[in-house]
């Protein structure tokens, strides 16, 4: 094709990228308001206006766009409209000193990234947008200029670093089996089963699978709690995305050793996950293992197509869950302080609407009824069952037998929460929490109970679209 010919190509596929655009443009308003010294409050202002017009104008249209580099389909609609979304509930999180113009910059600079990360169909696109999450995520990390969270900063830095190098080396192997870069041209070969593997392990990273989630306890430690938010959120959210496409492609090759394999990594990462934040008393790092846990519930959705509604309810219902958990640890935090689950102790008596808050949120992530987290958990060990039962796979069972006790043992840890709240003596902590953020917290809590009662209301939102 010439370069006129894909210069028109380009301009007529640009609202294809419509949400990607308008979070470009909001990004550069941010940085001219932020050297003019605006308050904070337009600047947030800003930005929510941002997201939102970046979730009401989410491209409907599907196929491949800019020269095939480009998907669209049912998933990237989803997390144009999802990611903005979360993103902007991390927006609302309780003011602190580290927020100003150059930290939402940098969040909506991992936004970006991320709805790249979603749409690419290209090799080296998928490479470019998962360094533009990447880098905005190792400055966020570190942006309460705090030692923790430099320490916390630079270990994520060298964890990515060699990541990414693993990451190009496994693109470079691709690429030189078929000279391109796109998905769709790939074939089976022993050379493509390594250069996946290694690809693999970049994606792997973001979405923090055993044994790439070494970075993970000290990031979420060291870091301000709504960066944190958003790590567990948005960027995970997206990776497992890009992993459902580069597996849509790849599921035809090799089948059984790409299933066996991830299956075998979510057992491992669910296990790793829920026994080490058994032993957790700082709440951001146990919430961090426990979001590895749920990495290891979500990975196998990934692997079939079959599998996308049930992929769609448990990440919507994950990305509420760990925003209302963050939401309300940043509450009981003071600046900069590592919150222990002895600072909860006693409190239900004088917070009992928090108390119940914390009920809900724990019970969620563990999965029990009446939350969405419950419905999530139950359609995704209903769905491993019938993978059993048709492929008369061990795996499969294995993954489901030990996925349900994994979660009966994250009773013990999530519950400590509630447990601290209600039966702990009180330690005198005081807290100044606003009309606006009980609201939210109510807002979130009843929509977890909400999605328990109509798991369907989901595809009144975010239907199946027809090419």
């Amino acid at each position: 094709m010439k370069i006129n010919e894909q210069l028109l190509e380009i301009q007529e596929h640009f609202g294809v990228i419509s949400s990607e655009v308008i979070l470009i443009i909001g990004s550069i308003i941010l940085l001219i308001l932020g050297i003019l010294k605006a308050p904070l409050f337009w600047i947030k202002g800003v930005m929510a206006a941002v997201l939102c017009g970046s979730f009401v104008f989410a491209p409907k249209l599907q196929g491949l766009f800019f020269t095939q580099t480009i998907i669209r389909d049912d998933l990237s609609f989803l997390m144009n409209q999802l990611l903005p979304s979360v993103t902007l509930g991390v927006l609302c999180f309780k003011t602190q000193k580290h927020q100003s113009y150059e930290f939402y910059f940098l969040l909506m600079s991992a936004l970006i990234g991320s709805l790249f990360m979603v749409g690419s169909h290209n090799l080296l696109i998928l490479y470019l947008a998962i360094e533009l999450t990447s880098y905005s995520s190792y400055l966020l990390t570190g942006f309460d200029f705090k030692a923790k969270g430099s320490e916390a900063a630079l270990k994520y830095l060298l964890f990515g670093g060699l990541s990414s190098a693993v990451m190009l080396f496994g693109i470079s192997l691709l690429y030189g089996a078929h000279h391109s870069l796109y998905l769709h041209d790939m074939e089976f070969s022993m050379l493509d089963v390594m250069g996946l593997l290694f690809f693999l392990s970049g994606l792997f990273f973001k979405t923090a699978i055993v044994p790439f989630h070494i970075w993970m306890p000290t990031t979420y430690q060291g870091a301000p709690t709504d960066a944190v938010a958003f790590f567990s959120t948005v960027p995970k959210i997206a990776g497992f995305a890009a992993l459902y496409h580069v597996f849509k492609w790849a599921n035809d090759l090799f089948n059984p050793f790409l299933e066996h394999l991830i299956l075998f990594l979510a057992i491992v990462t669910l296990l790793w996950g829920n026994l080490c934040a058994l032993r957790q008393t700082d709440i951001k790092r146990m919430l961090s293992y426990g979001a590895m846990a749920h990495s290891g519930f979500i990975l196998p959705l990934c692997l079939f197509v079959e599998t996308y509604s049930l992929f769609k309810y448990y990440v919507v219902i994950y990305a509420i869950m760990n925003i209302l958990a963050f939401l309300f640890v940043q509450l009981h935090e003071n600046e900069g302080e590592n919150l222990s689950l002895s600072q909860f102790s006693g409190l239900g008596m004088k917070f009992p609407f928090l108390g119940g808050i914390s009920v809900v949120w724990a019970i969620a992530l563990v999965g029990l009824p009446p939350t969405g987290g419950f419905m999530a958990k139950l359609f995704l060990f209903s769905s491993a069952w019938n993978y059993y039962e048709s492929m008369n796979s061990l795996y499969w069972l294995a993954f489901m037998g030990l996925g349900i006790l994994s979660s009966a043992a994250s009773l013990y840890f999530y519950l400590r929460v509630p447990y601290f709240y209600f039966f702990k003596k009180d330690q005198g902590k005081k807290l100044g929490i606003s009309k606006m953020h009980f609201a939210i917290l109510a807002l979130l809590a009843c929509t977890l109970i909400f999605l328990f009662i109509q798991p369907n209301i989901l595809d009144r939102f975010v239907p199946m679209m027809n090419p």
